[in-house]
């Protein structure tokens, strides 16, 4: 087959893959949001089962019961916060929609900016409450969702017992079931890694964001808080979005700047200090992940799946590397992806007297 028949071959695949994930996005973001929790549930009931003393004593049944209860003890949390404080921000929606005509009017009569009397127009018809009751329907349109997603969770859990049957008999030679052991091992460790590694950054990031909010004195401190750490999971431009949020707020919400700036300085030291001098040295060396890529990665599931696919990005691109990287003819891919082109050491298969011969997948 000639280079051009190829390069063609593979253009018409990845637009009909990209046509069909675009179509099937109402079918395929509740079984991935299934997979992202299930995963999680493995997760948390792994690192209950690894703590000292009691973790290694205890069943995989009941660890994984106090895994499903920290996670849905964890969601309620989460929706009684959005709930109480997106209906307040509606509330109080007009409030902060007339305090910002106030401040152009202000503006435009202290500097005699003319222009920007023509803003009052595009306030008077910018509608906030109408722009918040969108916001909250995203969520419960994923709360329409709960049904569907819990079904998927509770069979993979249920095929999950079946998985390496499956593979073993898709693979039935030895080297093709180190080769997926290997695949599966890096993208389960490497997704693992930064979920556990982002989850814990955005929680600081979140509280000590919710402390600066509270001592101000800023409106609805604990959904901006949560809002944070839902948007540190959006590379680069979540963190923009978690300082922009706030500190519109707060120069809608106070008469005084100082509160603004106070703000926005400390609500970006803090984005600043975790993004360019934390995350970097924790993060980076594990995903490898190029940074031009991070952005592509972001604009295209973001068109593709929205929001949540922004949230996947770099989960999925992480995916593709690895995936990628074990095969000789679509490596040149994965060094693309990579930031320093180094995915040989990273992502070789294991020898094979390295490997037991029946207990080949590690979950």
């Amino acid at each position: 087959m000639s280079k051009t028949l190829l390069f063609t071959s593979g253009l018409i695949i990845i637009w009909i893959v990209g046509y069909l994930l675009i179509v099937g996005s109402h079918v395929l973001i509740p079984f991935v949001i299934a997979v992202f929790i299930w995963h999680l549930l493995n997760t948390i009931s792994n690192i209950i089962q690894q703590i000292p003393r009691i973790g290694a004593f205890l069943p995989n049944w009941l660890s994984m019961i106090v895994a499903f209860a920290i996670t849905v003890a964890s969601t309620f949390i989460f929706i009684n916060i959005i709930t109480d404080n997106v209906n307040n921000v509606i509330a109080a929606s007009s409030r902060y929609q007339e305090n910002l005509l106030k401040i152009f009017n202000n503006i435009d009569q202290k500097f005699n900016i003319k222009v920007l009397t023509s803003m009052n127009t595009i306030i008077k018809s910018l509608n906030l409450q109408t722009i918040f009751v969108n916001v909250y329907g995203v969520f419960t349109t994923l709360a329409g969702s709960t049904v569907l997603i819990f079904l998927y969770v509770v069979f993979l859990f249920v095929e999950q017992h079946f998985f390496l049957k499956k593979i073993d008999a898709l693979f039935p030679t030895l080297e093709g079931r180190m080769l997926m052991n290997n695949i599966i091992s890096h993208i389960v460790n490497n997704t693992q890694t930064y979920l556990g590694l982002k989850s814990i950054l955005s929680i600081g990031t979140a509280i000590s964001s919710w402390i600066i909010m509270k001592w101000v004195g800023l409106d609805f401190a604990e959904f901006w808080a949560l809002l944070i750490f839902f948007l540190n999971f959006i590379p680069n431009i979540g963190a923009i979005i978690a300082i922009a949020f706030p500190t519109a707020l707060a120069a809608l919400q106070f008469t005084s700047w100082i509160p603004f700036i106070e703000i926005i300085l400390g609500l970006g030291a803090i984005q600043f200090i975790v993004g360019n001098l934390i995350e970097p040295r924790y993060l980076s060396n594990s995903l490898n992940l190029s940074p031009l890529v991070i952005l592509i990665a972001l604009a295209v599931w973001g068109a593709i799946w929205g929001i949540l696919g922004m949230f996947l990005s770099v989960p999925i691109t992480v995916m593709m590397m690895i995936i990628f990287a074990h095969f000789e003819k679509t490596r040149p891919i994965a060094i693309l992806l990579s930031q320093d082109g180094d995915v040989f050491k990273t992502y070789e298969l294991l020898p094979m007297e390295n490997l037991p011969e029946q207990d080949w997948v590690q979950y």
